[in-house]
């Protein structure tokens, strides 16, 4: 790898390119960030190394300038002046990694193998990412994690940041978004990632249920049960639908959380216990707290790292990369070839379910192909027409017309599948001429043999 070091400190800048080279790193420094565009003008660097605080342009600055016209470099960012704001804002402009100074060459240095091994499995096919030019990232499969889109390159670039750390971490997004994935990701990246992940869904138990599940029982008359959250000491703890926790469970484990302990039903003894605590809602827990059913306490323990999942349908050039991953996960021996059209057709719906419902569509396609090339005709008629749009506060403007074609389109498949797919039954149901249906439908997913 290529490296450009960019230090206005001259002795750091100089013991580092120094210290880079006898590691076998090709090494540039340089004092500014003006000289360092000059060298991207006319060189190519794999990996910027540069401070966060110099004269004449913050490194932020510099960093936005350098991944708008230079997308495949990679870049750390030194500073003096790190928290967790800090790194999250370098990287949402598209840094790898921070480094807190004073550092040592070899912490550097570490960081900088683990890249080139990442670098190297990509280039071997170990992390399938892939790309049409020479550079690699374009987007990235981080533990099963898949996207190009700007939003999930930030969550992916956040994971490997937070992931060093302890601090608790509060996913949020709709349901089918991959919240349980991304916790997982967080916690084997991380010094916790050899001991235990132990996972609890809060919601659809009794309270005393979900009182056992996760603090287990104590009562020589009764079976033992030794509970979730022990289960994870010194690992993760991941809390499903955290927003679910009953006021009772929620004064109990914000209590754990601030004495690193514990009682068990029906026991005395304090258990000492050490977990990270991931936790995932698909609702607003700020509400909540605002309409007094959520603990402000408890809420701001869990919300120590914030992360929102967005929906599909706001990342749509990642549904390619998906259905493509799904179909070598279902055809592993033969990879199903898919039309482009279908991929088209698959792109153009909203996915309510998310990925959770994208997976399982390409299974189900992939299971009736026979073997044989996935094309447009196999895909099902109300994904053909899409979903109606969803009205919300958040929009600045709608288009009239846009929704009376989205309306027409739900009315139309939700016929169809009504009728499993004939044209004059549904043409009945919705009391239309059957030649007004047949043109509506043709109007609506093109011409029907």
């Amino acid at each position: 790898m290529k490296i450009l070091v960019v230090d206005d400190e001259k002795i750091k800048r100089i013991t580092l390119r120094d210290d880079l080279r006898e590691e076998n790193y090709d090494t540039i420094a340089v004092e500014s960030p003006a000289i360092a565009l000059q060298l991207f003008q006319n060189e190519h660097f794999d990996v910027l190394v540069t401070d966060l605080r110099m004269p004449k342009m913050h490194g932020i600055e510099f960093l936005k300038r350098v991944k708008k016209d230079h997308p495949h470099v990679t870049v750390i960012i030194m500073t003096a002046y790190a928290s967790v704001e800090t790194a999250v804002e370098a990287m949402k402009w598209g840094a790898y990694n921070y480094i807190k100074k004073p550092f040592s060459s070899g912490e550097l240095i570490a960081m900088l193998d683990k890249l080139k091994e990442i670098r190297e499995g990509i280039d071997k096919g170990g992390l399938e990412a892939h790309a049409q030019t020479s550079h690699p990232e374009p987007w990235r499969l981080y533990q099963n994690i898949i996207g190009k889109s700007r939003s999930m390159q930030e969550i992916l670039t956040l994971i490997e940041t937070i992931s060093e750390s302890n601090g608790n971490v509060l996913v949020s997004g709709e349901s089918g978004t991959g919240k349980e994935l991304l916790a997982k990701s967080i916690h084997l990246n991380s010094p916790r990632g050899h001991h235990a992940f132990v996972s609890v869904n809060c919601a659809g138990v009794s309270d005393e249920m979900l009182e056992l599940e996760i603090f287990g029982r104590e009562r020589p008359t009764e079976e033992h049960r030794v509970g979730r959250i022990a289960l994870a000491h010194k690992g993760t703890l991941f809390l499903d639908d955290v927003d679910s926790l009953p006021m009772s469970l929620q004064i109990k484990l914000l209590r754990a959380l601030e004495i690193g302990a514990f009682e068990r039903v029906g026991g005395e003894a304090q258990i000492e216990v050490d977990v990270r605590v991931i936790a995932a809602t698909t609702v607003n827990l700020r509400e909540k707290v605002q309409c007094g059913t959520y603990i402000r306490d408890l809420f701001y323990r869990l919300n120590v790292v914030p992360i929102f999942l967005p929906p599909l349908r706001e990342r749509v050039e990642d549904i390619a990369l998906l259905i493509n991953h799904f179909v070598e996960l279902f055809s592993p021996n033969q990879p199903i070839p898919i039309a482009q059209q279908a991929v088209e057709l698959l792109a153009g719906y909203a996915w309510p379910g998310n990925v959770r419902e994208l997976e399982n569509m390409v299974e189900r396609l992939v299971a009736v192909s026979g073997g044989r090339e996935i094309t447009a005709d196999a895909i099902p008629i109300d994904l053909k027409l899409g979903t109606h749009i969803h009205l919300n506060d958040s929009m600045s403007e709608v288009s009239f017309h846009e929704i009376i074609r989205s309306t027409e389109r739900e009315l139309i498949a939700w016929a169809m599948k009504k009728t499993n797919g004939n044209k004059t039954q549904a043409a009945k149901l919705l009391k239309m001429k059957p030649s007004t249906f047949r043109d509506a439908l043709t109007k609506n997913i093109g011409q029907i043999e």
